[in-house]
């Protein structure tokens, strides 16, 4: 595979897992404000969808390159999660917490099985 195309691949699924992410963002946040949810209610089910959109985005990265899915899918999330920490840091001046450590972590190894089912899911 030329080096192009699977750089279009982490392209795309980087910009699946940032729009899954920014929808869900969306829709949680108008139901924090206008309902009487609580955010410290929803924090494991926000964690899942951010799981399962690392996940989509990864398959969608491994379905595109057709080969070395976790390699492709780790790439993808690694490209998300460096924005997210730049944006963390030169943003907010906040610097990495070992329980973000831990979440980034799991948000890698899901968009590597991601990839990797991707790889060999049957084209559509």
């Amino acid at each position: 595979m030329e080096r192009s195309s699977r750089f279009n691949a982490i392209g795309a699924g980087m910009v699946v897992i940032i729009g899954l992410l920014i929808g869900c963002s969306i829709i949680f946040s108008v139901m924090l404000r206008f309902t009487a949810i609580s955010e410290g209610s929803i924090q494991w089910l926000l964690f899942i969808l951010a799981l399962i959109s690392f996940g989509i985005g990864g398959f969608i990265s491994g379905l595109r390159a057709k080969e070395k899915g976790m390699f492709t899918g780790i790439l993808t999330a690694a490209g998300v999660l460096c924005i997210v920490v730049l944006f963390q840091y030169l943003g907010y001046d906040s610097s990495l917490s070992s329980m973000q450590a831990v979440f980034f972590s799991s948000f890698l190894a899901s968009s590597a099985i991601g990839g990797a089912i991707g790889v060999n899911a049957v084209s559509l």
